[in-house]
């Protein structure tokens, strides 16, 4: 299936889901659905859904929802739990837009040769980028040390979450800090969400409780251009 065709059969499913949901619940917050309730869905018309979890995916993390639900005012997808989502009313977008004018600041590249000739282009890359460079530390003025990478886990009332990479820090009073990092692609299709970097502090706040969390998130624009938000 191509992508566009998929994209107006999602738009189709999520819409409609919506809709259903929103003319007898206008007034409320939260619209609950299923990942069932989903595939009935596309049954009802007629679309052969492979993977029921991307239609929500996508919406979280690679597109806006489509313009009739838009029209109704701000709408955001959030996982409740295994299988479990809501469509949340929002007063801002969905995802964080990088600010124009940025002032970069060039630093020498330390990622050894050979690395950089076989990486790839894309948040593994990016995160291999940010650990020879010391990106952490140089953002933070944190001294930061690499703790673990991926970790996939569950968080309350989320459901289960992955963090990109994980760092531990410590500034020159003592306070120690816990850093989960959230790693995008080159892709312009590949957007941050707000409710990305709240699971990062969410993670932070269940896992690490008496750590001060500094949730990062690193986007490229280039090969050798990185921004940390």
């Amino acid at each position: 299936m191509k992508s566009d065709s998929k994209t107006t059969e999602y738009d189709k499913i999520i819409s409609f889901l919506f809709k259903k949901k929103y003319v007898t619940n206008e007034n409320e917050r939260e619209l609950d659905f299923t990942k069932d309730e989903i595939v009935e869905t596309a049954q009802q018309l007629n679309i052969v859904l492979r993977n029921p979890p991307d239609v929500v995916y996508t919406y979280r993390c690679r597109r806006a929802l489509p313009a009739d639900i838009l029209s109704t005012g701000g709408w955001i997808l959030v996982p409740k739990g295994k299988g479990r989502f809501s469509f949340c009313r929002t007063e801002r977008s969905s995802f964080i837009e990088v600010q124009e004018g940025l002032a970069q600041i060039e630093i020498l590249n330390a990622v050894p040769e050979i690395v950089e000739k076989y990486t790839s282009n894309d948040e593994q890359g990016l995160l291999s980028v940010i650990r020879y460079n010391r990106l952490i530390d140089i953002f933070t003025n944190i001294a930061c040390f690499h703790l673990q990478s991926h970790i996939r886990t569950t968080i309350a009332d989320e459901g289960q979450i992955e963090i990109d990479d994980l760092y531990a820090g410590i500034d020159d009073d003592g306070n120690e800090y816990i850093l989960p990092v959230e790693a995008k692609s080159p892709d312009e299709r590949d957007k941050l969400g707000w409710f990305q970097v709240a699971n990062l502090v969410r993670y932070a706040n269940q896992c690490f409780p008496k750590l001060k969390c500094r949730p990062i998130a690193a986007k490229p624009f280039e090969r050798n251009l990185v921004c940390l938000m």
